[in-house]
């Protein structure tokens, strides 16, 4: 191997720091990539690049290399910089697809690979046999979706009532006011404990798995902030209060107003004293509004996106899915069985009706907990206890994903950014406690027995 060109190939920056849009952003945004996937495939890139510069022999890309290779060749001057490098311009050979081209690229193929293996050992198959970055993530993907499920599993219990209330009906009858009530609500509420254990315990199995991949393992703590909060808001916020607390912004009049203009080590904060040199001072919904559209911020969007997209759409959590919206439609089937044989024999329905209202809406908030909690609670925990007493509590950033800022200095503008388990429990007791209230009423308007 030669150290000394390789060495040189290694060190060659294809960004410039003044750039907004530079070569690895760029490539990030439109491929929908993570920062460490487009980074590490620009590596992969330039051991190629050294193959090509060194070998008498024809050498071939993988595909997401060549995605790297074809937005190099756009960048005209850098691309002349590189080969000077590399000591002769390697050309970019389209295939044609015919036979006699299959063969020459799949010998090229081959030969790649055993040159790979002398210089920098094994290929590492998320960049040589992977088309796209998310298939590495090895999640089988659904022909449906977590809304169509619940589509098709609220149309199948509907279809399904009345031959359900046939066979439960004669049971129900047998249970007298106010016992069903007692009962229901216990069966409910103990039957949701154990479907949120499940969740609980299925999701975490979940992350665990997928922490293992190397895309997921490496997701900035902006990427995993967006994968909490779904939103670059929190980003934004972030960044911002940074900002204040450095005394570099601070707020006029309900405006933000730039401080300091030079820029510090942080490629968020320097895109946000950009963006408030053009307009200073300026409301903060216009500086957020204006940092959403900028592709730096666009790169977290997409590529955490497109991650989280393959994981809704994955055959594991869509069994998740399935098994709750199971547990749920089950459960108020019962309820609904208890109301028709009300009806058909004449007893009064009201509190037994204004139960299952009740009932619906918690289920409907319980299967929005059990949608999100994967992607707010289960990775955050994960990546809690992993960074605890590390260096990276030393970065702002990190400590803004695990802990949020303590002491938010813009709250006009911003709110706490951790989930508490306040919210959980908030909807638990209120649904505990109307539950105990219709219990606590008259039985006459349960439908039920005599």
């Amino acid at each position: 191997m030669n150290i000394q060109l390789w060495t040189a190939i290694e060190k060659f920056d294809f960004d410039n720091p003044a750039d907004e849009y530079g070569f690895s952003i760029r490539l990030a945004v439109e491929n929908s990539w993570t920062i460490f996937f487009a980074k590490t495939a620009i590596l992969e890139y330039k051991k190629f690049m050294y193959l090509a510069a060194t070998s008498n022999e024809m050498v071939s890309p993988s595909e997401i290399v060549d995605i790297v290779w074809h937005q190099h060749l756009i960048f005209t001057n850098l691309y002349s910089d590189f080969c000077a490098i590399l000591g002769k311009r390697i050309d970019h050979i389209p295939s044609t697809h015919n036979k006699a081209e299959f063969e020459k690229f799949q010998k090229a193929k081959e030969t790649t690979q055993k040159l790979y293996e002398i210089n920098f050992g094994k290929q590492p198959h998320e960049f040589w046999d992977n088309s796209n970055n998310v298939f590495s993530l090895n999640l089988e993907s659904s022909n449906t979706t977590p809304k169509k499920i619940a589509q098709k599993y609220i149309l199948g219990f509907l279809i399904m009532l009345f031959p359900f209330y046939w066979v439960v009906s004669p049971v129900l009858t047998q249970i007298d006011n106010p016992y069903f009530l007692y009962y229901y609500i216990s069966l409910y509420a103990f039957s949701v404990f154990l479907l949120l254990q499940y969740t609980k315990n299925a999701g975490s199995k979940l992350i665990e798995n997928l922490k293992s991949n190397f895309i997921v393992n490496n997701l900035t703590a902006f990427e995993l902030v967006f994968f909490q909060k779904d939103q670059l808001e929190f980003v934004v916020r972030g960044v911002v209060n940074n900002l204040i607390e450095n005394h570099r912004v601070k707020i006029v009049n309900n405006k933000l107003e730039l401080v300091v203009e030079e820029k510090t080590d942080n490629q968020y904060e320097n895109c946000i004293i950009e963006i408030m040199k053009e307009n200073d001072p300026m409301p903060y919904p216009q500086l957020f509004h204006t940092a959403c559209n900028k592709p730096l911020f666009e790169q977290i969007s997409k590529s955490v996106g497109n991650i989280k997209s393959v994981i809704l759409n994955s055959k594991k959590f869509l069994k998740i899915i399935k098994i709750s919206v199971f547990v749920f439609g089950f459960l108020l089937s019962i309820g609904m069985c208890r109301i028709v044989t009300g009806l058909s024999r004449g007893k009064a329905i009201g509190l037994l009706v204004a139960l299952m209202f009740v009932l619906v809406i918690a289920s409907f908030a319980f299967f929005d907990k059990i949608l999100n909690d994967l992607f707010s609670k289960r990775m955050h925990s994960s990546h809690l206890q992993e960074k605890q007493n590390t260096d990276a509590q030393k970065n702002w950033e990190w400590n803004y994903f695990l802990y949020g800022n303590v002491a938010f200095v813009f709250m006009p503008l911003t709110v706490p950014f951790n989930n508490t388990s306040s919210d959980s429990s908030s909807s638990n007791s209120s649904c505990s406690s109307s539950c105990g209230s219709s219990c606590g009423s008259s039985c006459g308007g349960c439908g039920g027995g005599d």
